[in-house]
């Protein structure tokens, strides 16, 4: 487990969250698991255990469902868009 200022990172809940977020897109965009894994290269089982937030996820199946689900990687992972441009 990684530590992050001071406090502990809850991986397990957050991989609950980012479960909970892909069934929401995936529902949003009336797709089914089977959709969302022929989309991602995945399987249906492999989709699932990601919405149930039971298995953890690579960079690249993220970058995977961000694309099929047509959401920037930062919306998929829970995180907003910064308020501004960075310098430069």
């Amino acid at each position: 487990m990684s530590v992050r200022s001071g406090r502990e990172f809850d991986t397990d809940a957050w991989l609950r969250a980012l479960g909970r977020r892909v069934r929401i897109l995936r529902l949003m965009r009336e797709m089914t698991q089977d959709d969302l894994a022929t989309a991602t290269g995945m399987s249906r089982s492999f989709v699932s255990l990601i919405e149930k937030g039971t298995h953890g996820v690579d960079v690249v199946r993220l970058l995977r469902l961000a694309a099929a689900l047509d959401v920037p990687l930062a919306e998929l992972l829970g995180a907003s868009p910064p308020d501004r441009r960075l310098p430069g």
